[in-house]
């Protein structure tokens, strides 16, 4: 019986000590358990669970633990790369791009809203019509918030500068009903189209005018309506003096078309039409060509051109053509016993040449529309002299072929300096 009560009791000393084994181990294994979960917590997905020491139903739970955190360390780096490329890719875009909740919240605005409208601190979280203060374009958004439906619209912004944007508002087909706001700038767009219904406008009136002077003389003619041959004269000389201003503005016309052409063309397809240069014969012929007219008005003619000017590259015609437009506007608008005049000097990587007279000089507010075509800043005189209208134009194209920069200087009264700066080209 002793024997029976000693066997039980060693029995159960052995049984309690592999329980409290099994306790303090088992105890382990919910620390670092614990442990990994804080670690997890913290955003360490790098953690894990030891399981050398492991076997059985416990090491099958740290094996699936450490592998739920590699599988959420994938997972998460996989989510912040697709973050950093969308991020990179919507602060390249040139269109302004925001992300509203459906509750009118910023999620999320790219650059260039920010820029658009200026916009320096971070407003996430934000109302949208906090950041932006436009009538237009908030009911907008406000009339998709309520449709669900994608809607577009024209917006003009008219302080601090004028800009004209159009607004795309979509809505996102998602639990949370967000909404995408695209927004790209086409103030250009609406500049192009000013200056294409405006130059429409102005070649019709141009040409109206001759035509119409044309018809009526001529009609007199036909119903010999004059009383003398010396009348008779007068009306077909008026009549061939608008002939010639019809031809001049077609020719013009023509040339800038070409010049336009050209200047779209790619920098390779330019420079092939370029040859050897020499500048300053270029100017001398020019100031040549026009000798008869500056004789006529008695007019001083002062070329400075005795620097030595390298051998450019350039379009021969053209540069002729810009020379001749810039001395016949200094010719026309200088009076007589004037001075007109050209210098050229050596800039080191370029070659700077200014074109002058002391003629009538150019009012400073007109001077940023002097090179618009068929702007004129007396349009009266300039028509008298024979003018198109278009002869700056042809000649900021030109320049812009070139490579050169043209810049105006003028005061009322004491005359006008062109001054251009050619890039230096070798061959």
């Amino acid at each position: 019986m002793l024997i029976i009560v000693f066997i039980c009791l060693i029995i159960a000393i052995i049984a309690i000590t592999l329980l409290l084994i099994t306790s303090r181990k088992f105890s382990k294994v919910i620390k670092n358990i614990i442990r990994f979960s804080e670690e997890i917590r913290k955003g360490n997905l790098d953690a894990k669970i030891s399981t050398d020491h492991n076997k059985g139903e416990i090491k099958k739970l740290s094996d699936a633990l450490n592998d739920m955190a590699l599988m959420l360390n994938r997972s998460f780096k996989q989510i912040t790369h697709e973050r950093g490329e969308l991020k990179a890719a919507l602060s390249s875009m040139s269109e302004g791009v925001m992300l509203l909740s459906s509750n009118g919240k910023v999620i999320l605005i790219n650059n260039a809203i920010r820029e658009m409208f200026q916009i320096k601190e971070d407003l996430t979280h934000e109302r949208y019509w906090e950041i932006i203060r436009n009538t237009e374009l908030n009911e907008l958004i406000e009339d998709v918030l309520s449709t669900n439906t994608e809607c577009k619209k024209e917006i003009a912004f008219l302080y601090p500068t004028e800009k004209h944007y159009l607004a795309s508002v979509i809505p996102l087909d998602s639990p949370e009903k967000e909404l995408v706001v695209v927004i790209f700038d086409i103030t250009g767009f609406k500049s192009l189209e000013k200056i294409k219904a405006d130059f429409i406008a102005n070649v019709s009136h141009e040409l109206r005018t001759p035509l119409t002077a044309i018809k009526g003389y001529t009609e007199t003619l036909q119903e010999e309506a004059y009383e003398s041959q010396d009348e008779r004269k007068h009306f077909l000389n008026t009549i061939n003096r608008h002939t010639d201003r019809l031809i001049n503005i077609v020719s013009d016309l023509l040339v800038l078309s070409e010049i336009e052409s050209k200047e779209s063309s790619s920098k390779e397809s330019l420079v092939s039409d370029f040859e050897k240069v020499d500048i300053r014969e270029i100017i001398s012929s020019s100031y040549d060509s026009l000798k008869g007219n500056t004789t006529e008005k008695n007019l001083k003619v002062a070329l400075n051109l005795n620097e030595v000017i390298p051998i450019t590259m350039g379009n021969r015609f053209l540069l002729e053509q810009m020379f001749i437009n810039l001395v016949d506007n200094a010719v026309k608008y200088t009076p007589e016993g004037g001075t007109i005049g050209a210098n050229a000097s050596n800039q080191d990587s370029s070659i700077k040449i200014e074109i002058f007279d002391t003629g009538m000089g150019i009012p400073r507010e007109n001077l940023q529309r002097i090179f618009e075509r068929f702007y004129r800043v007396d349009k009266t005189r300039s028509r008298q002299m024979g003018g198109t209208g278009l002869g700056l134009s042809i000649v900021k194209h030109i320049a812009n072929i070139h490579g050169a920069q043209i810049d105006v200087e003028s005061e009322v009264g004491k005359g006008t300096k062109f001054i251009i700066n050619f890039p230096l080209y070798t061959s």
